[in-house]
């Protein structure tokens, strides 16, 4: 990977390609393309401060359109910011300053979403007895996990305060 004074860096160990993969399987398991989690993986576990899409597409040896598709991916997501830098006509991506509580707070609005359309689905006049029933225990789940996952990031963010955004590089 070359960065911006010059330097090549070889392709990735056969410990950091097993540990970007090992990421992505897990994103996998959540929902999200590979791709998108080999992407999110090799963000975090660069040394460089940021990375261009270049330097993704040759390190994880994937195609422009792949690489290209799942930055916005994770840029809607919350994960990854683009900088752009003066003088200089590529990109460069890093992961943001706290990501996965970016990502608790998304799983959160998205339990108060289905809260919202279970308590709707609930009052609809054509819904009967047995839907009913089972719609009043999901919307009991979601309401836990809800309080619990609000709680539990509360009480994690007292401890561990979000870290100052970084600058962006000059």
């Amino acid at each position: 990977m070359e960065t911006p004074d010059g330097d090549k860096t070889p392709v990735l160990s056969p410990g950091l390609a097993e540990a970007i993969e090992s990421f992505s399987l897990i994103f996998e398991q959540f929902g999200f393309p590979r791709m998108a989690g080999r992407i999110f993986a090799l963000l975090i576990l660069t040394e460089h401060q940021y990375v261009t899409q270049a330097e993704l597409t040759d390190l994880l040896q994937a195609s422009t359109g792949s690489v290209s598709t799942m930055i916005r991916l994770l840029e809607q997501l919350g994960f990854v910011e683009r900088l752009s830098l003066p003088g200089h006509r590529r990109d460069r991506f890093r992961v943001r300053a706290d990501p996965l509580v970016e990502m608790s707070r998304r799983r959160i609005e998205g339990i108060i979403h289905m809260i919202n359309a279970v308590e709707k689905a609930k009052h609809n006049k054509e819904t009967g007895p047995a839907a009913t029933a089972r719609l009043e225990r999901a919307e009991s789940f979601y309401r836990f996990f809800h309080i619990e996952m609000e709680l539990a990031l509360v009480r994690w963010l007292e401890d561990n305060p979000l870290p100052a955004p970084e600058p962006a590089p000059e």
